[in-house]
Parts: structure tokens; C-alpha cells; sequence
């Protein structure tokens, strides 16, 4: 017979626990989610659970586990682990007939990703919610073809929720951006199809899930980025603006934050602010962007040129933990960010461009590298920004990438500046 247990694990990214069914049957262990939860202060040291209300909502599952196990009768000895923890599930979720509540479901996956991975998905949910309210629950069977283009045109018609719940003449309300309406469904169809996977044993002949509604539905693709890049005179001007005498001039960090990552091939920011030390003038980083959805982690490696060095110095980790001193300063990539596109803002104004951000760095590395005066091949522009190129993922698994082509390659870009206004001594 089945015995059932109450455990604990993993620390999910917002410092809970989520409380699982320990199942062991025929001297084989699986484990069920619940929709249960403990924070650190409800478990012991050795992670047993202390909230009493949270043990009697477990020995109410587990009986109910029990249960399943005696309706199953005999039959129940001869079924494998994974048999037996799927019907558990399924009866646990409604009887014969599975249901998932996908809100819930979003919200337990969103709890497990990179923060800003989940809080993207949280986003798409919040809209997800508001467009079923005053609902606050959705079963999986009612995600369909028909519901997803619903979804679509209440995204393209609901107004941006910049500032809040403050109130706004209907003149100035503005729909939400284009990425919206490809991002959001996006995200749905990443948490529909993990659902599948985790809920359909196709070689066991278990489909809890049989739709597919994402086939009858083409999700919109984003609009195109606007280009942002700036001109190598524009940029000079960036280098070539006078420093704020505040001390703390939001400013001046944007300014060298700026050219630093233009200079160190687009790097952003949240990778700045995390940056290990520079190793033999080799800065080593995996592009924390992609580095979770790619083999080689998105690994970088920048040379770092003599034009830099005053500005490295200047910003320079007194600990010596990373490369950079902003963690210091900012308790977050978040707010550093905040801080640059702050201080980008003002630098705009100042020098007339138009919607300056700090990626626009990146743009502008790519578009100088391409252009006439530099004359970089788009192959080299591509690797150099850590791009993966689909058609040729074959190939690269015969070719050792030559970093010495990309560190020329920048060589070529940061020689068409002068750099005397950041500090630059030439030797």
C-alpha cells in the first residue's frame, strides 16, 4: 500500500516553500505539488513544517489520498508509482475529469523564474485577469482559439496603466504598445505548453490536456524596434559633454555608463551591475538576458581597449568582488537603471536626441560597426552582439568561436573617437 507524507523542499524565488505529498509506493518515490505554502518562519532548521493550520490542511490531503488508494482497490498494488501519482492528481483536481486553474498555475510557475522573467509573466497574467473579471479564476479547457483573439483585442484596447489607478481625461488615454499584444499572449502559450508537458504522459496514453489552441491561433509578431542608434558625431557629443559638478550627478553616471557600454559592445546594464573583475584585460560574462535559453550561457568575452581605463578606475570595486562599484550604490539592477535612463533623459535634452536610452548604446555599436567608416562584416556584428543565428547552430558546433575577430572588430569602432574628454591619456 501507498504511504503519504508531508515535505518541503526548494526556497522559491519570493523565500517560500511550497508544500508537497511525499508518495512512496513500491519502494518508489514521487512527490505532488500543492496549492500550500510555508514562509522560512513556519519550518524548523531541519525544514519540517510548524504551522499547525498548514499540517491539518496536509492530513486533510493526505486522507483524501488515502481514499483514492481504497476506491482503486487491489488494482492499486500492480500500478507503477507514476500511474498511481497521475490519477492521485487528476482526482484531486475534480474527479475523472482534469481541471488546472490556470491563474494559480501562472502564479506557481512566475514564483519560480528569474524575477524579471517572472514579473513578465505576472504583467501578462494581470492583463489575463482583468480581461476575465470580475473572475479570478480560469480553468485550462477555457483557453481557446476563439478566447486567445479575445484576449488580443482587449490588450489592443485597453489603455496604457502608466501612472496607476490616477485618473485621466479620455483625450489623453493612449492604447497599450504593439509589444504588448505579441509579448502577453506570448507568455500564456509558454505556461499553456508547460502545463502539457507536465500534466500529459503521451507514452502512457494519459492526455489530460488535448487542446492545442495556439495552432488556430497565430500570436502577432512584435513590431519592429525603432532604431536608436546614434551617429558617430551624436555619440562624440555624448563623450565630448562637460561633466556636472555634483558629486552625485545622475548625469555623469549616464554619460559613463553609457560609453562604457557602447565601448564594451553593448552591454547592459543589469550585466554591468553584476560583472565579475577583469581577468588578464579579458572582461568574461554571460549575458544574463539569454544566458538561461542558450548552450554556451551566453558567455561574452571583451577586451578591454586604453580608452577605458580611467573610466574603469572610476567606478572601480573597492572590495574587489565584482567590476564595477554600482551594487554598492544601487540596491538593484532595477534602480541603477532607473538612475541611467534618469540621467539619459536629461543628456537627450541637453544635446536635442530624442528618446535617448541606455540600449540605444547598443544600437549605435551595431550601426557604427556597419556603416562605411568602419566597414564590419553583418556576420561579425551579429556574433559580436551575442546573437544566435539559427541557421547556422550546425555549423557552430564544429567552429570554436576566435574572440580576437570581434576584439578587432571593436578595435576598428572605438578608433573613430576621441576620447580625451572621458580621460583617455594616449600612451
Amino acid at each position: 500500500m501507498a504511504t503519504f507524507k508531508p515535505e518541503i523542499q526548494n526556497k522559491r524565488a519570493d523565500g517560500t516553500y511550497n508544500v508537497r505529498i511525499r508518495i512512496t509506493h513500491n519502494r518508489k518515490v514521487r512527490r505532488l505539488s500543492t496549492h500550500l505554502f510555508v514562509s522560512a518562519d513556519e519550518v524548523t532548521k531541519s525544514l519540517k513544517i510548524k504551522n499547525r493550520k498548514v499540517l491539518d490542511q496536509c492530513e486533510d490531503l493526505i486522507r483524501r489520498c488515502r481514499e483514492i488508494c481504497n476506491d482503486l482497490g487491489y488494482s492499486v498494488n500492480t500500478m507503477g508509482i507514476d500511474d498511481l501519482a497521475d490519477e492521485i492528481k487528476t482526482r484531486l483536481r475534480g474527479g475523472d475529469g482534469f481541471r488546472l486553474d490556470f491563474i494559480r498555475y501562472t502564479r506557481d510557475k512566475a514564483a519560480g523564474m528569474k524575477k524579471s522573467t517572472g514579473d513578465s509573466y505576472l504583467t501578462a497574467l494581470n492583463c489575463l485577469l482583468r480581461y476575465i473579471a470580475p473572475r479570478d479564476s480560469l480553468d485550462i479547457s477555457e483557453i481557446t482559439a476563439d478566447f486567445l483573439r479575445g484576449y488580443e483585442k482587449f490588450i489592443e484596447n485597453e489603455p496604457g496603466r502608466q501612472g496607476g489607478n490616477r485618473k485621466t481625461e479620455k483625450k489623453d488615454i493612449k492604447p497599450k504598445s504593439g509589444r504588448a499584444v505579441s509579448a502577453y499572449p506570448a507568455c500564456i502559450r509558454a505556461v499553456h505548453n508547460l502545463a502539457k508537458k507536465e500534466f500529459n504522459k503521451e507514452d502512457r496514453g494519459i492526455i489530460h490536456i488535448p487542446y492545442s489552441p495556439f495552432k488556430n491561433y497565430k500570436i502577432k509578431p512584435q513590431p519592429k524596434t525603432r532604431k536608436r542608434g546614434l551617429t558617430p558625431e551624436t555619440l562624440q557629443a555624448v563623450i565630448d559633454l562637460p561633466y556636472e559638478k555634483e558629486s552625485a550627478s545622475r548625469l555623469n553616471l549616464a554619460k559613463d555608463c553609457f560609453i562604457l557600454s557602447f565601448a564594451l559592445i553593448g552591454m547592459n546594464g543589469a550585466d554591468m551591475y553584476y560583472a565579475g573583475p577583469v581577468k588578464r584585460k579579458t572582461l568574461i560574462y554571460n549575458r544574463r538576458k539569454t544566458a538561461g535559453r542558450r548552450d554556451d550561457n551566453a558567455e561574452m568575452r571583451v577586451r578591454i581597449d586604453g580608452c577605458l581605463s580611467r573610466l574603469m578606475e572610476k567606478y572601480a570595486d573597492p572590495r574587489g568582488k565584482r567590476l564595477f562599484n554600482f551594487y554598492t550604490r544601487y540596491a538593484t539592477p532595477s534602480t541603477f537603471n532607473k538612475a541611467l535612463n534618469t540621467g539619459l533623459k536629461r543628456i537627450g535634452g541637453i544635446l536635442g536626441i530624442e528618446g535617448l536610452e541606455f540600449y540605444a548604446a547598443r544600437h549605435s555599436w551595431a550601426t557604427i560597426a556597419r556603416s562605411s567608416d568602419v566597414g564590419i562584416d553583418k556576420a561579425t556584428v551579429h556574433e559580436a552582439l551575442n546573437h544566435v543565428d539559427n541557421a547556422m547552430k550546425v555549423t557552430d558546433i564544429y567552429i570554436d568561436r576566435d574572440w580576437t575577430v570581434i576584439w578587432n572588430a571593436n578595435k576598428k569602432v572605438l578608433a573613430l573617437f576621441d576620447w580625451t574628454a572621458v580621460g583617455y591619456d594616449v600612451l
